[in-house]
């Protein structure tokens, strides 16, 4: 499993989780990798945005990121195409199998995604992030559609 965050002014340093993940692996990956972000990125002038996958809604995840003062956005369930994490994950799911791109060991792959993780152009982060006022009022006038983003 691959984690990342990002924001209009960079990314974290990518977390490879191994093993199926619970609230206490995810509450460690956010201490290890989306805390120390946050302070580089400027401390508390940020909002933090998750599905409601079943680790990112437990009481001890909400107790956790409250503890912290992370403001988490309220976000509806079911709504993929809203996300900008999954655009950049599209971006980089086709980057890494361009030119019918195979791997032969989980560490090859590992270096792959890596690779287009920390080379990601800002532009790709800052376009994701933009986009996300023009998808909302775009499902408001579907009806609360699913987008073909």
């Amino acid at each position: 499993m691959v984690w990342a965050a990002f924001s209009f002014n960079g990314q974290v340093g990518l977390a490879l989780l191994n093993g199926r993940q619970n609230f206490p692996k995810y509450i460690e990956t956010l201490e290890n990798h989306l805390m120390p972000f946050a302070e580089d990125i400027g401390g508390r002038n940020w909002k933090y945005q998750q599905d409601a996958a079943a680790i990112h809604a437990s009481n001890a995840t909400k107790n956790y990121l409250n503890s912290k003062n992370v403001t988490v956005l309220e976000w509806p369930p079911m709504s993929p195409d809203l996300n900008p994490i999954e655009n950049v994950w599209g971006i980089m799911s086709r980057k890494v199998y361009e030119n019918g791109g195979q791997f032969y060991s989980v560490n090859a792959l590992k270096t792959a995604i890596e690779s287009i993780w920390y080379n990601l152009e800002p532009e790709i982060l800052q376009t994701s992030i933009n986009s996300v006022e023009k998808r909302v009022y775009n499902v408001i006038l579907r009806n609360g559609k699913t987008l073909n983003y």
